[in-house]
């Protein structure tokens, strides 16, 4: 359970001069920040707003309960009481699944925050819960086991921010929420950056499957980067040219250059396959430039576990990426009465290639795909 939640004060103060001087009732958005794993608390690095939807339409807005009734008698305040919040759960789920996508190692959506009044935020605490639950199931946090988010509430009248605790347990209620201390200080100019640029070579046989088992370039590359992010986990590291003692922490200031010495020619990855079933070989290699920000209270362990869990992601949110271009494409149709085939089809995406059945050109496939991009 996180205890204590310490925000930017730069970035929070200019986020509350914005939403004061744009006159809107109400907003929602994603809070950003970083879990520290050595002691109960968050850091706060900004708040993100959801965008408008498709539809040009507003993430949340303002319902009166008595709308229907017509009352003419209501004054203002009446009126701000008896008004809750709706918000469109699902825009808000996707917005956090993009933006995790781009965010830096160790920087991660830890919530929401939401602009209201202090009447219709206590008329509106299950939908949040709800949001709050759908943007951890959207943008969930494979490196910590935390099983809740934050809620920022800013209120303009009064005036005040407060901060909440939401449970992430199934049963969504009232007491899903519980306070906790929230403060503002210099949380940015605390943090060392450290840096990684990481060069990695895979080659992974094609094995001949039968139709009812084919497997995708897709489905091949997914296993790769998560057999490959075992193995890097394990690896030692070395800053700026020294061996890593884990366990202590970094005290000087500056960029950080970060190399990871991995096993060589460590092939657990490899399905076993004889040498008569292997129709192919797929080179998956590139390079993938890495950030992470620690508070120099931190061992360098966790800005290792930061890097390490950032390079992984960026690969995967990268196939992601590629993936969700080519959905709803339809897929290659394959012969499956031929031998084999001497040219790839541009019919399709890559991404949705049944290698099983392809016998040349597949080394050249994820050069196209990954190799010269740079992932930051």
């Amino acid at each position: 359970m996180v205890k204590a939640v310490i925000g930017e004060e730069t970035r929070l103060k200019s986020a509350e001069d914005r939403l004061s001087h744009s006159a809107v009732a109400s907003q929602v958005g994603l809070v950003i920040g970083k879990l520290s794993t050595s002691s109960d608390r968050c850091l706060v690095f900004d708040l993100v707003p959801t965008p408008p939807n498709d539809a040009g339409e507003p993430a949340c807005s303002l319902i009166e309960a008595d709308k229907k009734k017509g009352s003419k008698g209501k004054s203002q305040s009446d009126s701000s009481s008896s008004s809750s919040l709706f918000i469109d759960k699902d825009w808000v789920a996707e917005h956090a699944r993009q933006v995790s996508r781009m965010l830096l190692g160790g920087v991660k959506v830890l919530g929401i925050y939401v602009w209201m009044s202090e009447s219709s935020f206590k008329n509106s605490t299950i939908i949040l819960c709800q949001t709050i639950k759908g943007v951890a199931e959207s943008a969930p946090l494979w490196d910590a086991d935390w099983g809740e988010r934050l809620l920022i509430h800013i209120s303009y009248s009064p005036r005040r921010w407060t901060c909440r605790n939401s449970s992430l347990a199934s049963n969504i209620s009232s007491s899903s929420l519980r306070p906790c201390d929230f403060k503002m200080g210099r949380v940015l100019a605390s943090l060392q950056t450290f840096r990684c640029t990481y060069t990695f070579d895979l080659r992974l046989p094609i094995c001949h499957q039968s139709a009812s088992n084919v497997r995708k370039l897709a489905d091949i590359l997914r296993q790769a980067i998560s057999s490959h992010g075992k193995e890097l986990k394990d690896a030692k590291a070395m800053i700026d040219g020294n061996l890593v003692v884990e366990e202590e922490s970094c005290v000087s200031d500056g960029l950080h250059e970060v190399q990871f010495l991995v096993p060589f020619m460590k092939d657990s990855y490899v399905e076993a396959c004889s040498q008569k079933e292997v129709v192919g070989v797929l080179v998956f290699g590139g390079s993938v430039s890495s950030f992470a920000y620690s508070n120099s209270k931190e061992p360098l362990s966790q800005a290792l576990a930061d890097i390490k869990g950032d390079i992984i992601m960026s690969l995967q949110s990268r196939l992601d990426v590629l993936w969700d271009e080519s959905d709803g494409e339809s897929g290659l149709a394959v012969d499956h009465g031929k031998e084999g085939s001497d040219e790839l089809s541009t019919e399709a995406p890559f991404l949705q290639l049944n290698l099983h059945s392809l016998r040349y050109g597949i080394c050249n496939i994820c050069i196209l795909l990954f190799q010269t991009k740079e992932i930051s």
